[in-house]
């Protein structure tokens, strides 16, 4: 395919808006943003060579404050172009995936407008990362959501955009719990304003509801339209207290650092003999609310979570080998009443669950880096270390029981791939079960690592994911966590109230000139779909 060039009258129209050295049409430049981790796997799905590239934009603009934003999506609207925001740009959902696009790379609008210690609430642009957030809220002795995908990446996205889920999910809830009010420029350029920062009389961001029906399901959902509805230039997130003594003393230089434990902060590896035992385990310590971690992942996950680098990666894994069915258990305290009765719970816990306490036996020590990465992100990059790519089948977002269910559907299928020796071998259990807000629901994903650098592997992870989703759907297991783009919710539509046919009339209403990349959300009828490319 020939590449296609931006217009030089509207790219003229462009530097008018943003300045001269904050847009490019430069090939080059363009072909940077063709780049993304798991493109591969999405060029196999669609067809096409594997790649870590898929096609580039025709242009890339920086706008750097929400009038910017407006001027450039009504230019390109107007145009009958397309456009795709990115924040920190994480994944192939930033990249475009049809023609005439024009990529608006958020990255200059990196401030945090508002941090309300009272009401509990901070309000960030869009680059603004989680490592940024947290950082402030350490002054205030608080604390804000942090995706899995780690420190690294936007809380706006997460928020707005993205699905969100995380470690300390059990106290922090996810992403779409924490959105209060929102900016959001639509696809035709107008700023509309959800929640009560739209009041016309004294407008706050305190909530995301109004007087009348909330916007906050049409513009998210469960997943986010990433980029598929319009472009969010400010959020408000919920806050919180910080679990422990916010004073943080670190020594050294990442991935080596050393980290001063506060007092009241334990970590406990615990090993249940059956799937049962650990399901009824996650409730019991959900229920309890003494865990800020709570959750189930494979023995090579945790030996990948204790390991700085690859070097150490075979000493903790046959650490966490004997581990059967791992519970990871984290405990925070703000005093020493606080913490000794949550270890007095945790002892009667371990005792009517039947659980095995690595830790406490002295069997698994974690490092401090441990603890400190625990209170930002537990995956960073140690999901990369064993291979260096992953990604994730089956879906969330149901009750703690059902997410077993996906656990236990998910051996047979990836162990298929495992005796083909084109995936690595986790023991066909590498999975992510998370519970939400003390257990009222659930999360679970299936990490699966391969190797990108090996066109069987990546042919069997396309394969895998397809026959993981087909599990869910034969066996009734919720809909898959990546489920995007029209041939994803064309499938499971029918069997889900026909919500497809209810999406696509959101994606009319909103974007009737469909000026906003829908490659990983989904398109109208009203418009001739395009050949994703």
């Amino acid at each position: 395919m020939i590449p296609l060039e931006l217009d030089e009258a509207i790219y003229q129209e462009l530097i008018q808006i943003v300045g001269e050295k904050h847009v490019s049409k430069d090939s080059v430049i363009n072909q940077a943003y063709a780049y993304n981790w798991c493109n591969e796997l999405v060029n196999l799905r669609r067809g096409k060579e594997a790649s870590l590239f898929v096609d580039a934009p025709i242009a890339v603009v920086l706008p750097g404050s929400t009038e910017e934003v407006q001027q450039v999506v009504k230019l390109i609207d107007h145009a009958g172009l397309k456009f795709k925001a990115q924040s920190t740009g994480l994944g192939p959902w930033n990249c475009v995936s049809s023609d005439n696009v024009v990529v608006l790379d958020l990255r200059r609008m990196d401030k945090i407008r508002k941090i309300d210690t009272k009401n509990m609430f901070a309000v960030i642009e869009p680059y603004v990362t989680g490592s940024t957030l947290q950082a402030e809220l350490l002054k205030f002795n608080m604390n804000c959501h942090m995706p899995g995908a780690g420190p690294q990446v936007s809380p706006l996205a997460g928020a707005t955009s993205m699905a969100g889920p995380g470690f300390t999910s059990d106290f922090t809830g996810h992403s779409e719990r924490n959105v209060l009010g929102v900016e959001w420029i639509l696809p035709n350029g107008e700023l509309l304003k959800v929640g009560t920062v739209g009041l016309k009389n004294e407008p706050e961001w305190y909530c995301g509801d109004g007087p009348g029906f909330s916007l906050r399901g049409v513009m998210r959902g469960a997943v986010g339209a990433q980029s598929g509805l319009g472009v969010f230039t400010a959020v408000a997130v919920k806050l919180y207290p910080y679990p422990v003594d916010p004073k943080w003393t670190l020594r050294g230089c990442s991935p080596n650092y050393e980290f001063e434990v506060p007092n009241y902060m334990e970590m406990h590896f615990i090993s249940y003999k059956t799937w049962d035992a650990l399901e009824h385990a996650l409730y019991r310590f959900s229920e309890e609310e003494i865990g800020y971690h709570a959750y189930f992942t494979s023995n090579l996950a945790l030996g990948a979570l204790l390991s700085a680098g690859k070097a150490e990666l075979p000493e903790n894994i046959s650490k966490t080998a004997s581990l059967k069915k791992p519970l990871i258990l984290l405990i925070c305290a703000k005093t020493l009443r606080e913490f000794d009765y949550q270890k007095k719970v945790l002892n009667a816990l371990l005792e009517e669950t039947g659980g095995k306490d690595f830790t406490a036996s002295g069997k698994i020590v974690p490092k401090s880096q441990t603890y400190v990465e625990a209170l930002r992100s537990a995956l960073g990059f140690h999901a990369f270390i064993v291979s260096g790519a992953f990604q994730s089948t089956f879906g969330g977002m149901d009750t703690i029981a059902l997410a077993f269910q996906q656990v236990k559907a998910n051996i047979p299928v990836k162990q298929e791939y495992i005796n083909k020796k084109v995936l690595p071998d986790d023991g066909a259990q590498g999975a992510w079960c998370q519970g939400y807000e003390y257990g009222h629901y659930a999360h679970m994903e299936a990490p699966t690592l391969y190797m990108p650098n090996e066109p069987a592997s990546r042919k069997g992870m396309v394969e895998y994911c397809e026959k993981a989703d087909k599990a869910a759907l034969d066996q009734h297991l919720n809909v898959p966590f990546f489920i995007v783009g029209d041939e994803m919710h064309d499938l499971w539509g029918p069997h889900l109230c026909n919500y497809n046919d209810w999406l696509r009339k959101l994606k009319e209403a909103f974007d009737p000139h469909n000026s906003a990349d829908s490659g990983f959300y989904i398109t109208g009828r009203k418009i001739e779909k395009e050949k994703l490319r």
